[in-house]
């Protein structure tokens, strides 16, 4: 029982440090790229949100929210204070990555170790993100905050859409070549 606790908080933390991503490799790129508010037809804007969960799905979501010059301005700035900010946490940081080939082999001497690291890497990162999350959140006027539940509800169903007919399409498809 323990095991499989430690191992659904192993898989939470490599997939909330990067899909694709080694957690060994995670610890040196979480850095979020250079983010800019580029006009993509309309009055919608980009981020290029390389981002966790909270903060992109927030990002995502206050595209939606008719956000004002001042109001874009205001996240840019967020973004890049909390990119410089982990820059400065990655460089001061202790330790090193966390080595996968030691997670993956609860017999070795430093899978202790190596687990603890990837929670308190998880930890602080998802602390991270909230805070950035609820800065951003700030920056909404209480008109948008009140649309915010509705736009993510949306989002919710277009996603829910997405993964049905994806399901869908694989389920048949694997039925029909069996």
């Amino acid at each position: 029982m323990k095991l499989n606790r430690n191992i659904a908080l192993l898989v939470a933390a490599m997939a909330g440090i990067g899909t694709g991503a080694a957690v060994a490799t995670a610890a040196e790129t979480t850095t979020p790229a250079a983010t800019t508010a580029e006009p993509a037809g309309g009055d919608h804007h980009h981020w290029r949100d390389h981002h966790g969960m909270l903060v992109g799905m927030t990002l995502r979501a206050a595209r939606q929210l008719n956000l004002t010059a001042e109001q874009q301005a205001n996240i840019k700035t967020l973004l890049s204070t909390a990119r410089t900010q982990q820059k400065a946490a990655k460089a001061a940081a202790q330790g090193g990555p966390v080595d996968l080939t030691v997670l993956a082999s609860p017999g070795d001497p430093n899978y202790a170790a190596a687990l603890q690291s990837a929670k308190t890497l998880a930890t602080t990162r998802i602390q991270r993100e909230s805070e950035l999350q609820g800065q951003i959140y700030n920056v909404l006027t209480a008109e948008q905050k009140t649309q915010l539940p509705t736009v993510l509800a949306s989002m919710k169903a277009k996603a829910a859409q997405r993964r049905a007919a994806w399901q869908q399409k694989h389920t048949s498809g694997s039925s029909d070549s069996g």
